[in-house]
């Protein structure tokens, strides 16, 4: 999937540093949609929108991410759908 935009392994921690600004940034601003809550904690779902490396169109896709105690985010689903 992520090839298909334009992306290599070489990119994969700028991803990843992208996908934690825009979900900080998000999830602060409370631009997220509650999923789950279970034993394991609360899920929330995060839009990330990138750019393609391969044209001038951005992609713009859920991540699923817990909330654990003390507020703090975690990535666990880097794409959840459309």
């Amino acid at each position: 999937m992520f090839e298909s935009w334009g992306y290599s392994v070489d990119d994969s921690q700028w991803l990843q540093k992208e996908f934690e600004r825009q979900a900080l940034d998000k999830y602060v601003s409370g631009e997220y949609q509650l999923g789950v809550l279970d034993k394991f904690g609360q899920r929330i779902h995060i839009r990330i929108e990138i750019p393609r490396k391969n044209s001038t169109e951005k992609v713009s896709f859920y991540t699923g991410w817990m909330v654990h105690p003390g507020g703090q985010i975690k990535l666990n689903t880097p794409y959840g759908g459309k």
